[in-house]
């Protein structure tokens, strides 16, 4: 499969983003780390962008300087990188108040009416719900 050069800019911006929500609490956890060295690898990203992505784990720019430049999206692409956001704040099985709030400053910057961040919002609570749920279920 190919990439288009817009699939991976917006691959790029929102592995930034990612990497700014996982610094929102001041600590990028290793699970979140190798969640992104795994978005990373593989990808058809030149060195310098390698370079700027290594560089924003130890020191992350701020969503505002990435949000304004990254190319223009659809509202469903904006949807779908909030939901990408949410989910890389899961990936170490808990998300944080500080993280949440981070994700909700970055779907403001990307113009995401604030129903449409309520009903994402509500979504990803009930997928954690739905999931904790099961692990009842099976007693883990």
């Amino acid at each position: 499969m190919t990439i288009t050069e817009k699939e991976k800019r917006s691959l790029f911006a929102s592995i930034r983003l990612m990497i700014c929500v996982g610094h929102a609490d001041g600590y990028m956890g290793e699970k979140e780390v190798n969640h992104i060295y795994q978005l990373v690898e593989g990808k058809h990203f030149t060195l310098r962008e390698r370079q700027i992505l290594m560089n924003d784990i130890d020191h992350p720019k701020s969503p505002e300087s990435i949000v304004s430049e990254m190319i223009l999206m659809n509202q469903t692409e904006k949807l779908t990188l909030l939901r990408q956001l949410y989910h890389f704040a899961l990936v170490d099985r808990k998300m944080k108040p500080v993280e949440e709030q981070e994700i909700k400053k970055i779907a403001c910057l990307l113009g995401i009416s604030p129903e449409k961040q309520r009903e994402v919002e509500e979504w990803i609570h009930h997928g954690i719900a739905w999931r904790s749920r099961w692990e009842e279920i099976i007693g883990e």
